[in-house]
Formats: structure tokens, sequence, C-alpha cells
């Protein structure tokens, strides 16, 4: 989960959602508990059954926590993580990178459909860039599908038509998992359609298709990532080497009668130790799938697919009764009073669909009036 890593020092230390005090918490309270036991175990083991030490017990332990304390010197924990953890940074990074933005593609298709009546086309081909998005992020991200649990949230959200639906439906019987290539296909349908109709201009069609190629690369190396992960043997290598060192520690780290270091109450150097390499290993899972020959039919059998006709949608609908307010010459109060999606900051979604996301932010918001601040939870905004 991203954090804003805002404020000063200790503001930072402190705080707890995405911090290493959460996700290592529990590992650190095992680890405690059996370094305890051990120190408060061991010494009353060996007074009771070796109290006069003629069985040399008490040496024996000693020289057992000391062969430990060398074994953890052994390990080449910062290497192994090191390689690890900058697999594992490089692949999220990748990840972030491949999050496409419809902005290029929209910006070069005004450029191809200028005129006015090409206006519905223009809007149909943004929601199937937004419906793309939607339909392939559902399938990686949890969040994502929590939001939209089922494809028919798509049509509440005003993303998707009933009639489209039913067609996303009947084309993602036979193949199933590759049905957000559909709406790019409709998209590249209906410009063909736009241009083949003297609408268009010749001249930006290489650069749109540039677009819309990258725009779908974007997509399928997400795919790659989600299906493809850090081999197997990275994780449990790291895995292994991490909790190696550290069950070495639970005896290795234990103070003795007549030791000249200081015997402290608490392992602090320890701990230290343990919240830097624990917190710093991950953890990753593996899904590997065969799809090149499925996407592959699919594409082929999509050329016969006539694109949907333009419908009215929650989003075209809105933005007409805006217009009609403005060319009515009312004020902008009554227009957003009139209205029931909000433009700007304000997110648009939360007041077309039934399923809106579960966020973690709040932030103030600007221009309000001073009595407007009375009640905080109401002037703030949700930030994604």
């Amino acid at each position: 989960m991203t954090i804003s890593y805002s404020g000063n020092f200790f503001r930072l230390l402190l705080r707890w959602k995405g911090s290493i005090w959460r996700s290592v918490w529990r590992e650190l309270l095992v680890f405690l508990v059996l370094f305890y036991v051990i120190r408060f175990t061991m010494p009353e083991f060996i007074t009771q059954f070796d109290a006069d030490g003629a069985r040399g017990f008490r040496k024996k332990y000693k020289l057992l926590c000391n062969e430990f304390n060398e074994y953890t010197k052994l390990i080449p924990l910062t290497f192994l993580l090191g390689f690890y953890v900058s697999n594992v940074v490089s692949r999220w990074w990748c990840q972030f990178e491949c999050l496409s933005w419809p902005e290029d593609v929209l910006s070069v298709l005004c450029m191809v459909l200028p005129l006015e009546e090409s206006r519905p086309v223009r809007h149909q081909i943004a929601r199937y860039l937004n419906l793309t998005s939607a339909l392939a992020w559902r399938d990686i991200s949890t969040k994502i599908r929590l939001r939209f649990p089922h494809v028919r949230n798509l049509v509440d959200a005003g993303m998707l038509t009933d009639f489209e639906y039913k067609k996303l439906k009947a084309i993602n019987e036979p193949s199933p998992g590759i049905r957000w290539l559909t709406p790019l296909h409709w998209a590249q349908q209906l410009i063909t359609q736009e241009v083949s109709a003297g609408r268009g201009q010749l001249q930006y069609m290489s650069t749109l298709s540039n677009e819309f190629r990258s725009y779908r690369v974007s997509f399928r190396k997400l795919y790659c990532h989600d299906w493809v992960c850090v081999p197997l043997v990275y994780t449990q290598v790291a895995a292994l080497a991490t909790y190696a060192h550290f069950f070495f520690c639970l005896f290795g780290r234990q103070h003795h009668e007549g030791d000249e270091n200081l015997d402290l109450p608490f392992p602090l150097f320890t701990v230290v130790q343990f919240l830097f390499f624990v917190g710093w290993s991950g953890r990753t899972s593996c899904v590997l799938s065969d799809w090149m020959t499925t996407i592959s039919s699919f594409l082929i059998s999509l050329i016969s697919e006539e694109p949907p006709s333009f419908e009215e949608d929650f989003f075209w609908r809105h933005h007409h009764e805006q217009i009609k307010q403005v060319r009515n010459g009312n004020c902008k109060i009554e227009m957003e009073r009139i209205s029931s999606l909000k433009w700007g900051r304000i997110d648009l979604s939360r007041t077309s669909h039934k399923h809106p996301p579960k966020l973690h932010t709040y932030l103030e918001m600007k221009g309000l009036e001073p009595e407007e601040y009375k009640n905080r939870k109401k002037n703030k905004f949700i930030a994604w």
C-alpha cells in the first residue's frame, strides 16, 4: 500500500499503516517469546539436572550458544536479501509503469476525429478505454475486484451498457479471461467507420495506431507480471536464510555467567537486526498459465464482430445537462445543485455506482466558507 511520507522524522517512524511495525510485529513477538523462554528455562534446567556441574551441562550449553553465534556470521544474509529485494522492487516499479493512462490515446483521437458530429464516437471510445482498464485490472487487483465484484457492476458504474454487457458475456464463454480486449477492438472499428465515412484525418492514423498498441501492450505486461512471478527458489532461499539466521540468534545471543559483555535485559541489537532483515524480505507466489493459443483465436474471431451502436450513458447525459444549464444562463451554483455528478477534485464515481472504493486518506477541501468548516468530516474529500 502506498503511504504518504510527509511529516517529521518521529511522525514518520510512528506511522502504522504500511510501516515496518505492522509488517513484522507478529514474527517479532514470536521471536521474543522464544528468546525469553530459552533465557529463563535453560539456566533452571541446568541447575536442576546438573547443580554441581559434574555433567558439564553449563559448559556444553555455552559452547553450543557460541557455535550458533558463529553460524550467524556464515550466512551471507545481506547479499541474499539484497539480490532478492532488488528483483522484487524492480518488478514492482515495472508494474507501476504499466498502469496505463488514456490521455495519450484520447489526445491523438481528437486530432483524428475533430468534427462535432464525431463527438458521440469520441465519447464512446473514451468509455471503452476506461472499460478496458476496469476489465483488466479486476483480474489482477483484489481491490478493483472488491470494487467491481461482477462485470454487471460496471453497468451500474456507467462504464458499460446492458447491450454491451450481453455481448461481453457471450464472448467470454468460449474465451474466458481475455474479454478486456473486446472494448479496444470496438474502439478500433468505430475509428475505421468514421475514417471510411470521410470524417477522419488520415495523416494521424499511424500515430493513433501506435498509441493503441502501447495501451494494449501495457495491459499485457501487467498480466505477465501477475502470471510469472519471481522464481520460487529465490523466495525459498531468502526466507530460509532469514529464518535460519534468527533461529541461531535464539541461542547465539544469549548471555552466560562469566561473560565480559553487558547483560542487557532486552536484546536491542538483535531486535534491530530482526526489523531490518525480516522487514526487508518479501514474499511472492507464482502463477503460470498458457494463454497464447486462446488469445490468438479470440482476436481472429473478433474481426467479424460489429461494434455496439452509440447509447447515451450516465456521463453523456450529465454533460449535456450541464451544457443545457449554461445555455439557459443559469449560474454555476444552480447547475451544481441540479447535477448529481460533481467535477473537479471530487470523486466522480461515488455517486454513479453502488460500489464506492475503500479509501484511506482524508484531505481538506479548499475554497470553502469559514462556517462550512464546523463539521470537518463533511468538509473533507477522500483521496485515492
